[in-house]
């Protein structure tokens, strides 16, 4: 079931001393189209 595949993630992410933190990070999905944009658009 999925709620299985959820908590097998989770202890991929919650257990720092099994795995170290970046490669914890490099296991994390990141979608660059989501997050990144041009310099120029950045507002502050």
């Amino acid at each position: 079931s999925s709620s299985e595949i959820k908590t097998d993630y989770l202890s991929i992410i919650m257990d720092p001393d099994e795995v170290p933190l970046d490669e914890q990070c490099e296991r994390l999905p990141y979608d660059a189209s989501k997050w990144e944009f041009a310099r120029e658009r950045l507002k502050l």
